[in-house]
């Protein structure tokens, strides 16, 4: 349970951990995206300052220029070609105060468009403001009327039920859980009302340090516009320019006030940033462990795929090593061709028999033309030149049947090579899905192994605490089976000593009664002797009555005793055998207790040559996988047939193939 309740706890942890960064992350996201838009209103501002600065600086060169032509202007002002000349030099300045009024009103709008956001945005705030303020004044009272509540049901008697004290205590802790989520709550919401009064401040700077420019503003839109009804004089167009340089010295104030607000908004957002990478940081910190986790699996399927891409790799050399051996076949039978390069023959031409036709017939003409000027024989000349070339004809064709020859034979062992190269990649594909077999075989017969292993060590524990409980449980019958007997014991003894002592005070009277009995004899023998005298007055019936009543009594005593010793003895007797009977008894429990004891050691024992039997095979299984991974790769490698042969016979006693795919094995050509 406890487990779970961290695991929950843990789980709801992240889950705030992640609301918060996708919080962070959307608010980021609308700061970039305002960030975007006044950086563009920035960069329009920039391009109309830069046009007004090129505009002032033309308008400079233009009144550098202008001293020379002035002295001239003023001396013929009547004429009214000159004043045709000032006009038009006047149109330049008017194109550039029209360009300075579009510049400014480009800034005039962005300067309304950036104070429109700040009061959107001042409007936000202050509607936020309100609501974080409401809902901490609603968990304020709640934490209120909380805190109260166990007050409350402490002032009242409790009735003293259990189960009233159960309900009572989860209740409480259901309510401590509630506090702490809503002071977690209050915290955070104090921590927002926080920065978005830091937000507040910093746009009530802003408007503020912008509300001071307004009036520069149309001081400067009513100093442009003053000049817009231009004269002909060349005093207006002075003032205009002085009023034009005062606009762009604020205008250059302006960009400097702007610089350090961006500036300034860049290290803000360079702060939070900052903080938003130390958060992340610490999440990629928790999930690192994870990451290393599967990057350790990663690299493990990675180096498996290494070593498969290693088997292709070669797969690949041995397919181009054999590709560039046909080629360099193939090229060695295209040099082997007697013919050289000044006879202009090539392949195709040897295969048709026409080049060397034509080649002839050329030289033929070329004779015939060369010849026309010497006188010659015709008709020898055509014979001998029909001779040669049927003699070049054989030549050619004898040797186009022994490159055919030597092309077929290329290509027959082309073809060998290439189904010797598709029964290899067959055997290798066979390989490969044998291994994936026999390691998924492994796998399942770990998997069973490690299951088993559980399994034993799980029926070992449960005999062993079995054997302990039955040992507990026989021990403790045992011990109290021995201190019954030892209470038996006690009794009996007690019984014996009280019967002796009985015993003993009877003899102790016996001899009392003995002794009285010998006084009362020799006073009878006294009384014998007195009445002698009267035994001829007296008749012998009283004498008899007399001795017989003394013999009678005498006799009594003694059969009780003789009793008391014989039932002393049946119960001494009894004891005895009751103690065999526990000493048997004794033996036994003993005996089965010791042969519990060696039938646990043997099963042990048995276990942990199991256990033993398991590793051991486990290990084989490693080492036999090793010996077949190296003999797969010295048979990939190799090229001899007798080592093929030698290393599929160990892959197969490896592997354990069937007669059937032994034979198989062994009717491949290698």
């Amino acid at each position: 349970m406890e487990n779970r309740k961290s695991e929950t706890s843990k789980l709801k942890e992240y889950e705030s951990i992640i609301n918060s960064q996708k919080e962070h992350i959307n608010r980021y996201e609308s700061r970039l995206k305002d960030i975007i838009v006044a950086y563009k209103g920035l960069a329009k501002e920039k391009a109309a300052l830069e046009t007004s600065l090129q505009a002032l600086s033309c308008e400079r060169t233009s009144t550098a220029k202008s001293p020379s032509t002035e002295s001239d202007a003023k001396a013929i002002v009547a004429e009214n070609a000159e004043q045709e000349g000032t006009s038009t030099s006047l149109q330049p300045s008017d194109d550039q105060v029209q360009k300075l009024m579009n510049n400014i009103t480009t800034l005039t709008s962005e300067r309304n468009r950036i104070e429109e956001v700040l009061k959107r945005e001042r409007n936000q705030l202050r509607q936020e403001m309100a609501v974080k303020n409401a809902t901490i004044e609603e968990l304020s009272k709640r934490l209120k009327v909380l805190e109260n509540q166990p007050k409350h049901r402490s002032a009242n008697p409790s009735g003293g039920v259990g189960n009233d004290q159960l309900s009572y205590g989860a209740k409480q802790e259901e309510q401590s859980l509630t506090i702490r989520e809503l002071r977690k709550m209050l915290d955070d919401e104090r921590n927002l009302k926080e920065k978005l009064e830091l937000q507040l401040g910093d746009l009530k700077t802003q408007f503020l340090l912008s509300l001071p420019e307004r009036p520069e503003g149309s001081k400067r839109r009513t100093g442009i516009a003053s000049p817009s009804p231009l004269g002909d004089n060349i005093e207006a167009g002075r003032n205009s320019e002085a009023s034009l340089n005062e606009s762009l010295l604020g205008l250059q104030k302006e960009i400097v006030n702007l610089k350090r607000q961006y500036a300034s908004a860049v290290a803000d957002e360079k702060q939070r940033v900052r903080l938003a990478e130390e958060r992340s940081k610490r999440l990629g910190e928790i999930h690192e462990e994870r990451v290393a986790n599967l990057e350790s699996r990663i690299t493990e399927l990675s180096e498996m795929i290494g070593k498969y891409d290693r088997l292709r790799e070669q797969d690949k050399e041995n397919i181009l090593q054999l590709k560039e051996t046909i080629a360099q076949m193939k090229t060695g039978n295209g040099e082997e061709n007697p013919m050289t390069p000044r006879d202009g023959l090539d392949r195709e031409s040897i295969e048709d028999g026409y080049g060397s036709r034509e080649r002839y017939k050329a030289q033929s003409h070329e004779d015939m033309d060369e010849s026309s000027t010497e006188p010659f024989d015709a008709h020898f000349l055509l014979t001998s030149t029909l001779e040669g070339e049927k003699k070049e004809q054989l030549d050619t064709l004898n040797e186009f049947e022994n490159y055919k020859r030597g092309y077929e034979q290329c290509m027959v062992e082309n073809q060998k090579l290439k189904e010797e190269l598709l029964s290899i990649q067959e055997y290798n594909r066979r390989l490969l899905q044998k291994h994936d077999t026999v390691k998924q075989s492994l796998v399942q017969k770990e998997n069973e192994y490690e299951s088993k292993l559980a399994e034993q060590a799980a029926a070992l524990k449960s005999e062993t605490a079995k054997h302990n409980e039955a040992l507990c449980t026989l021990q403790a019958s045992f011990e109290s089976q021995i201190g019954h007997l030892q209470d038996t014991l006690q009794k009996q003894r007690e019984r014996s000593l009280t019967v002796m002592d009985e015993k003993d005070e009877e003899i102790k009277t016996l001899r009392t009664s003995l002794e009285i009995l010998s006084l009362s004899t020799a006073t009878l023998r006294q009384q014998e002797h007195a009445a002698v005298s009267t035994r001829d007055t007296q008749g012998p019936g009283s004498l008899m009555v007399a001795s017989f009543g003394s013999s009678s009594e005498e006799q009594q005593h003694l059969i009780h005793y003789a009793q008391e010793i014989a039932r002393k003895n049946v119960e001494i007797s009894a004891l005895r055998t009751s103690k065999n009977a526990i000493d048997t008894t004794l033996r036994h429990t003993l005996q089965e207790k010791v042969m519990i004891e060696e039938n646990c050691k043997e099963k042990v024992c048995q276990m942990s040559r199991e256990i033993e039997r398991l590793r051991r095979n486990y290990q084989l299984e490693g080492s036999n996988l090793e010996y077949l991974k190296n003999v797969v790769l010295s048979f990939l490698l190799s090229r001899d047939t007798e080592s093929k042969k030698h290393m599929t016979n160990a892959i197969a006693a490896v592997l354990k193939f069937d007669e059937s795919e032994i034979q198989a094995i062994n009717n491949m050509k290698f």
